[in-house]
């Protein structure tokens, strides 16, 4: 089944199929995509193999609905193995979920090989979660921004959180001379 599945999603890959013209191709009813999706979703976070990562975030996004699989999502944040922490960030950031803050926070702190392999990586990504926990916009999401910030060992991490604060809350960073530029992730190159 899976391979079928796969196969319709490759046609896909030019965007001619909407979200329900795929849904009608699946070998499977409507009814149970949430049951057989979640499973089919489990097993490729459970095999590791990054070559299945494109397939399996464009498959939750058929498959999910009302944010009712976004726990797939967040595990597949944490997972080391694959190379879509942008992709799955801007998807979190997109959504605005508040159970989404802890699991950004704890990727944030990671070194995941595939960011790291390259200069821009982990910056960049670190950045992006700062953008989604400012789209979360919650007391939570926020708080875990300002404790970033204020107690983070990783200077990246903490110089980002700084930024986002100071893009947030400008008052606070009013002291600054107007032409005294904040640290940023790229200075650590």
């Amino acid at each position: 089944m899976i391979e079928k599945i796969k196969q319709i999603f490759n046609e896909n890959k030019s965007g001619r199929y909407s979200k329900p013209e795929i849904e009608a191709q699946l070998p499977f009813s409507i009814e149970s995509k949430y049951e057989i999706g979640r499973k089919i979703i489990k097993d490729i976070i459970t095999s590791k193999n990054s070559a299945d990562m494109d397939f399996c975030l464009l498959f939750h996004w058929v498959i999910d609905e009302d944010d009712d699989c976004i726990d797939l999502l967040h595990e597949m944040l944490l997972e080391p193995w694959h190379e879509k922490y942008h992709a799955i960030i801007k998807d979190l950031q997109w959504r605005q979920h508040p159970s989404s803050v802890s699991f950004i926070k704890i990727a944030m702190q990671q070194k995941f090989d595939y960011l790291e392999s390259y200069s821009t990586g982990t910056g960049q990504f670190i950045n992006q979660c700062g953008h989604a926990l400012r789209s979360i916009g919650t007391e939570e999401a926020i708080a875990a921004i300002r404790n970033l910030a204020e107690n983070s060992e990783d200077p990246v991490v903490k110089v980002e959180m700084i930024y986002r604060l100071s893009k947030m809350f400008p008052e606070e960073y009013a002291h600054l001379d107007e032409n005294e530029e904040l640290p940023r992730w790229f200075d650590f190159d």
